[in-house]
């Protein structure tokens, strides 16, 4: 949930999404369309928003059925700038972890 979690935070960072927004914009992460239950999808947002990271409101201006938009919060923008800086160190322990097999490796 944790990836997830951070990709939904990231297309909220750039702006403001609804469900299958969002949903359409995971495939950017690796997300293949289909595969993700959009029930997930919605309930990952509300534990976001239970965390206070995200909020959301009706959309009162949509031509069609009332969406429900959501925003990433101050809290969301801080914890999202902490989950990249961890995201940054495991890649360099996971970079070293690849350079040492493949030293070894070669050597073999």
């Amino acid at each position: 949930m944790f990836f997830l979690q951070s990709c939904l935070l990231v297309l909220l960072h750039r702006e403001p999404g609804y469900g299958y927004s969002l949903m359409s914009g995971l495939t950017e992460f690796g997300f293949e369309a289909g595969q993700m239950d959009i029930s997930i999808l919605y309930r990952v947002l509300r534990d976001l928003e239970a965390a206070q990271l995200v909020s959301s409101a009706w959309d009162e201006n949509s031509l069609g059925p009332k969406r429900r938009v959501y925003t990433i919060t101050a809290e969301g923008e801080a914890r999202l700038n902490d989950w990249m800086q961890l995201l940054r160190q495991r890649r360099r322990h996971i970079e070293t972890l690849e350079a040492a097999y493949d030293t070894v490796n070669k050597s073999d």
